[in-house]
């Protein structure tokens, strides 16, 4: 009985411990996105490793829903679009294993995407609602990826 009660102590110790380290890589992996979308320029940052941040007080919110750039390709355009994809589907990974329901994870993984296009605008950056399909693209892939992994298993079992 005794040792029951030992090992529900020390596996409880064992879950907190996982969920602290969860947490803290969930809000280091949020300020690494927050930092990259809200830098004045990804290529500086690319190139050079420098981070430089740069405010905007009154935005053109209309350059929100801006198409036509979509096109335009540049150097690093793939880099930074899979930086988008791979990077959402990231934090809605960390969420999920969080917060145990994977609906919330990508309600808050969304709204998380919308909140770094949207205040791009304010930071000297082109915030586009087409990069927030990417990033809501990452996510669903996410949450595809763990419904084929639990009907694998299931048919598995």
């Amino acid at each position: 009985m005794a040792n029951n009660i030992g090992n529900s102590h020390v596996n409880k110790i064992k879950f907190e411990k996982r969920r602290i380290t969860v947490i803290l890589l969930t809000i280091i992996w949020g300020l690494f996105l927050l930092i990259n979308t809200w830098t004045e320029s990804l290529e500086q940052v690319l190139d050079f490793e420098s981070f430089q941040f740069k405010w905007v007080s009154t935005p053109d919110y209309k350059s929100f829903f801006y198409f036509y750039d979509f096109t335009l390709v540049h150097p690093d355009y793939v880099t930074i679009k899979l930086g988008h994809f791979i990077g959402f589907a990231i934090m809605d990974l960390l969420l999920f294993i969080l917060l145990r329901n994977h609906k919330f994870a990508i309600l808050v993984s969304i709204i998380f995407a919308f909140i770094t296009e949207f205040f791009q605008l304010f930071f000297g950056r082109d915030g586009r609602f087409y990069d927030l399909i990417i990033d809501t693209l990452g996510v669903l892939s996410v949450y595809l990826l763990v419904k084929s992994i639990k009907y694998l298993n299931s048919k598995v079992s």
